[in-house]
């Protein structure tokens, strides 16, 4: 549990008795961000609000039918009742009225519920008064693809947009890959204010969002919410891998298409000379030929020693 955490968990709780509408976390990886998010947070409300209708999104089905069985398995613990006594769910077959599957599942008695669904799925007929959608894109790879960011842009306004109403609450919280993102371009279409200090929770208009964001090396200044002198590290797999020697990308550790520190500097820098040794340490083609062989031209040897692969 790091200074970062309490933060977070105080922001999630502002967001969700109401104090903030529409909110964007952004965070390196493997900080916890899912845990509050998708896991604790949805359980919170739904004890909180029974007559909520809480929906999960994610980069595919699985991942969010994942978050929700976890919801569900703190919904019928028995701390969980202890606190929260009215929100109930289906447990076997009784109440025979309700739903509970991986997918979505009923509080017994009330409105509310919780439903799951992947990226470019289908919410038909399906109202939501609070949106969690974490993790749109699965890695790197996903990011960079100008065909995947623009079917989730296409996706998350034609059908995330349309099934929330004028009260509703909308988090979006996941670790940036591209500047060009779903929370980039929200940040070039509408108003995103970062949050830096806690008198800011409950001041914003409706159509604002406000932004949290953790970075893995602190080049901000300090603030109430994360008090870091610039140049330090939190404690986590960020902080590991750069300790490792891995290059890792700005926009993935700082929250945005941030510029390269002096770190990431110097490891640049040591990049070409270290391709160019592993360069000098790889065979040449031409230690992979067999000798020459009388009558055999030299393309049948290179097939030979290559299969038929081109150069």
């Amino acid at each position: 549990m790091q200074p970062f955490h309490r933060a977070y968990y105080r922001v999630l709780e502002a967001f969700a008795r109401g104090q903030v509408r529409r909110l964007i976390v952004t965070m390196p990886p493997q900080h916890g961000k899912s845990v509050g998010a998708t896991t604790l947070l949805p359980a919170y409300i739904l004890g909180a609000d029974p007559d909520c209708r809480v929906a999960i999104a994610s980069y595919s089905g699985a991942l969010a039918s994942k978050f929700n069985r976890r919801v569900q398995r703190i919904l019928e613990s028995r701390e969980y009742g202890d606190i929260f006594p009215v929100t109930t769910i289906k447990c076997g077959n009784k109440p025979p009225n309700y739903i509970r599957t991986a997918d979505e599942v009923e509080i017994v008695g009330h409105r509310g519920g919780l439903l799951s669904v992947g990226r470019e799925g289908s919410l038909t007929g399906n109202r939501v008064d609070c949106f969690v959608l974490d993790d749109l894109y699965k890695d790197a790879l996903e990011a960079n693809s100008p065909i995947i960011r623009a079917n989730c842009w296409e996706w998350y306004t034609s059908v995330v947009r349309t099934r929330m109403h004028n009260a509703s609450r909308e988090l979006i919280v996941f670790t940036r890959w591209h500047e060009e993102d779903l929370i980039g371009t929200i940040m070039q279409r509408e108003k995103v204010v970062a949050l830096r200090r806690w008198e800011q929770l409950g001041t914003l208009r409706h159509d604002e969002w406000l932004h949290l964001n953790f970075e893995a090396l602190k080049v901000s200044p300090s603030s109430e919410l994360d008090p870091r002198r610039p140049g330090v590290r939190p404690r986590g797999a960020a902080a590991r891998a750069r300790c490792a020697g891995r290059v890792v990308p700005p926009a993935r550790q700082q929250g945005g298409p941030h510029p390269l520190q002096r770190g990431d500097r110097a490891a640049s820098a040591a990049l070409p000379a270290r391709l160019a040794a592993a360069v000098a340490r790889a065979p040449r083609p031409s230690d992979r030929l067999q000798a020459p062989v009388p009558g055999q031209p030299l393309a049948r040897r290179a097939r030979r020693a290559y299969g038929n692969r081109r150069a």
